[in-house]
């Protein structure tokens, strides 16, 4: 039967390598692949129309033809992900701007209600409040209202400059201002502010390349602000260009019942999906969308800071609302709950109990939930293996989820919907398109990473895993029409930022959507050899709740820790440095495992060491010196590799290296075959 050989190599260019062993029993059939590879598509301005990388990044999803692609417009970008950004003002007409996001119009309309008869509120400066109660702040332009007046009255339409030009003057210089206007229209009615101009073009784009015959995940993750209760109106940037990561503010909902919270997502989902919608004073809106989303996936990491009882609540609202506001649209939809940003049993039991939801919901459909990884070194290749020993820390805690819905609810489906890599700093300014601050053998190493996290969770039963996200990007400076693009965590990016072309990360992807199915039986496979060379000193590193285990070969046992560090060292090994977190018991604790043994474990934890850095993901480094000979830290064999036979008899080898150095692997008793790879090159 032919072998073919899925491989993901990280380097293939080093002068020694270890020697592999790949051994596999066909006969013996651990499980049967029920696992659906897949990814996220998270909205930045890169997918917008006017990106330049539009088409290019467009055609690759279309090419992926994957199923369970999630989309998801998010809360850095509220004008890309929020369809009602003000609340319904009755018959008072209201328009905001801000200077700090440049000189973007204020249009204000009063078509269909006249012309605007009256200015009731007006001020460029700092005002304060909602629509209906404005307020002044500490810094207003007094000719405010005159400026307005003179522009608007008796006008059907008119437009207003956030400039200081416009408004004759600075009144409070230094100061970020806004400009906030209130207007009454010559014929009563009420006012809404659904917008769908920039909403629509994305979902267009996104369902036209990723839907065609295939299932997508449709997550509108952030809600209008205005739901919940805060001191004053949040603003959001006029520019939807402009990243704004203050958008999210309060966590009490200005109605408790949650009705208003789930009406706003009935009526958001019958935009797409029923043509369109009544809104809060009865007017129907018409859209002609008519979208068969296949999974709608409710809210995301449990932003401002809910609990299970109260995300429940939320999700039954929703679910409910959508239902009603949507019957055609909802009748084959399947719901998704949860989307922890880690996993937690605690939060299940509780989510997966259909006595803590509404009378007549039906259980959850899909849990999801998400994981990334990270290292102790942007740009160093040697700390990369950190990823891999992260995916072996919780793959129990995934099986114990698994374990905890077959009790309580089978019939739900659990999809880990985000999982990457986000190296260190991966926001900061100072990396750009030009300097991502990371080597081009990362991409290898973090699509390396998914390919083992699909090696070992499709072993544990977890329904889908999606990669995580198709477009992110570093600092893009001069990026039209904006000054400057803000960084969107470029190292989980799957395509190149500047051309749209697929990453190692999307090439992963698409060799596991190519050559592997549902169905395919995992037969038992085995890894021998592998471990790294003996050096003096050595050194080892290991990602909290872990243990680092240090051996010496040759005779010698661990005669002096050169360094050691529980918290964030700089720098790489054996050249490390304490960074700004460290515990200062470091050494005198990795002593008293350690010394005077040829083997030791130490665990990498805060009851051992206490906490230099509550919140900070920590690492401990060691460099440990052998009486004699060499040490290293003993690690899983270099490569793992896992089984696959297809329906039709074709047999299929995953290989992964997990280490930055080459590895020559044997498969025994392999003749022949085809070798498909993603390489450094790629």
């Amino acid at each position: 039967m032919e072998t073919i050989i899925l491989s993901l190599l990280l380097f293939a260019t080093l002068t020694t390598a270890d020697l592999v062993l790949v051994n596999v029993d066909w006969d013996v059939v651990l499980r049967t692949l029920n696992t659906t590879p897949a990814l996220q598509v998270v909205v930045n301005p890169l997918l917008m129309r006017d990106s330049p990388t539009h088409d290019a990044l467009y055609a690759n999803l279309r090419a992926l033809g994957a199923d369970y692609v999630r989309f998801v417009p998010w809360l850095p970008y509220p004008a890309l992900g929020v369809a009602e950004l003000e609340p319904p003002s009755g018959d008072k007409l209201c328009g905001f701007r801000s200077t700090d996001n440049g000189d973007v119009p204020l249009l204000l309309s009063c078509a269909g209600f006249g012309s605007i008869a009256s200015v009731d509120f007006a001020s460029f400066g700092t005002p304060g409040g909602y629509c209906g109660s404005l307020k002044y702040g500490s810094c207003h332009a007094k000719n405010s209202l005159q400026v307005v007046q003179k522009a608007c009255l008796g006008q059907v339409n008119c437009t207003l400059s956030s400039s200081v030009a416009f408004f004759g003057g600075d009144p409070c210089y230094g100061t970020a201002k806004n400009l906030a206007v209130q207007v009454t229209c010559s014929q009563p009615g009420n006012h809404t502010y659904w917008d769908f101009s920039l909403l629509d073009p994305l979902m267009e784009d996104f369902m036209s390349a990723a839907q065609d015959n295939h299932s997508v995940i449709i997550n509108f993750s952030t809600p209008p602000q205005w739901l919940y209760q805060t001191p004053d109106r949040v603003p959001y940037p006029d520019d939807p260009h402009l990243v704004d990561w203050g958008y999210e503010q309060g966590s009490n909902l200005v109605d408790p019942t949650a009705e208003t919270f789930g009406a706003y997502y009935g009526r958001l989902v019958a935009w797409y999906t029923q043509g369109g919608f009544t809104d809060e004073y009865g007017v129907f809106h018409e859209s002609g969308h008519r979208y068969n989303i296949s999974v709608w996936e409710c809210l995301n990491e449990l932003e401002h800071g809910m609990s299970a009882p109260f995300y429940t609540q939320l999700y039954d609202s929703m679910v409910r609302h959508i239902k009603a506001a949507a019957p055609q649209g909802a009748a084959k939809m399947k719901f998704m709950g949860g989307a922890l940003s880690g996993d937690s049993d605690d939060f299940w039991s509780y989510f997966l109990n259909m006595k803590n939801h509404e009378p007549g919901t039906a259980p959850p459909d899909y849990i999801s939930f998400h994981y990334y990884a990270s290292c102790s070194a942007r740009g160093d290749p040697d700390t990369y293996s950190q990823f891999f020993d992260g995916v072996d820390g919780i793959v129990p805690a995934v099986a114990s989820t698994v374990a905890l819905r077959d009790a309580i609810s089978p019939g739900t489906r659990i999809d880990m919907d985000e999982l990457g890599v986000i190296l260190p700093d991966d926001n900061d300014p100072r990396y750009t398109a030009d300097d991502p601050g990371f080597p081009p053998v990362y991409w290898n190493a973090a699509a390396a990473m998914y390919a083992y996290l699909f090696a070992r969770l499709s072993m544990v039963g977890v329904d889908i895993l999606g990669e995580s996200q198709f477009v992110g990007y570093p600092l893009i400076p001069d990026y039209p029409p904006s000054a400057n693009l803000a960084p969107q965590f470029p190292s989980v990016s799957m395509t190149n930022w500047t051309t749209g072309a697929g990453t190692a990360r999307y090439w992963l992807l698409k060799l596991l959507l190519d050559e592997l199915e549902v169905g395919d039986a995992m037969a038992n496979t085995t890894v021998t050899g592998g471990q790294p060379e003996p050096q003096n000193p050595f050194c080892g590193s290991i990602v909290n709740l872990q243990d680092l285990t240090l051996e010496c070969v040759g005779g010698g046992v661990i005669d002096k820790i050169v360094y050691a560090s529980y918290g964030t060292s700089t720098g790489s090994c054996p050249d490390w440095q304490i960074g700004s977190c460290n515990a200062a018991n470091s050494t005198a604790i990795v002593e008293s495992f350690c010394l005077g043994r040829a083997q030791c474990s130490v665990p990498a934890d805060t009851v051992h060491f206490g906490d230099p850095c509550y919140g900070t993901v920590k690492y401990l480094d060691v460099v440990a010196h052998c009486s004699s000979g060499g040490g290293y830290q003993p690690v899983s064999p270099t490569v793992h590799a896992q089984a696959f036979a297809a329906k039709d008899g074709t047999r299929k080898l995953l290989v992964i290296n997990k280490r930055n150095q080459q590895s020559d692997v044997t498969m025994a008793g392999a003749a022949g075959g085809v070798l498909l790879y993603v390489d450094e090159t790629t």
